[in-house]
């Protein structure tokens, strides 16, 4: 019913990479280190980087071999771009959200009402906006102009 998340196995993923430095330039770490030490070590560090981040491996050595290095990348250094990748991709890859500037039509009707029919009317010419004027503060505008004694039409006419 229920799947098993998958784990990766980083221990081989270090390997790998290590496997894959020594093919490269003849050595994985310059290091009197027992090399099962260091690719354990190496595994290690890699759990500390977030888990979808070890599918940018891959193009990480891509792209020390494209950029011509003569030496492979020391463990701080491997580590450091494969974050880099990912944070990269977090950032191009992450939904935005728009900025939606609101207005606050309903206060701003407020302080046009308490002042009189004169700032009303300028509030309708200048500042109101029937797509973005609230159904309720419709409302409110509609039955301050019906209790002025606004003609039912004038008022739709204004309204849009």
């Amino acid at each position: 019913m229920y799947q098993r998340e998958e784990t990766i196995d980083l221990g081989i993923i270090a390997s790998e990479i290590a496997q894959w430095s020594i093919n490269h330039y003849g050595y994985f770490v310059k290091s009197s280190n027992d090399k099962l030490e260091m690719i354990t070590s190496f595994a290690e560090d890699l759990s500390r980087l977030p888990q979808d981040s070890i599918r940018f491996v891959s193009k990480v050595q891509n792209e020390w071999v494209d950029n011509g290095n003569t030496r492979p990348p020391t463990i701080p250094e491997f580590l450091k771009e494969v974050r880099t990748k990912y944070n990269q991709d977090m950032q191009k890859n992450t939904p935005k959200l728009e900025h939606h500037k609101s207005t606050d039509y309903a206060g701003m009707w407020n302080a046009c009402e308490s002042c009189g029919e004169h700032d009303a009317l300028n509030f309708m010419k200048m500042t109101y906006n029937k797509r973005e004027v609230s159904d309720a503060t419709k409302y409110i505008i509609r039955t301050y102009f019906e209790k002025l004694g606004y003609d039912k039409n004038k008022i739709n006419q204004m309204m849009g």
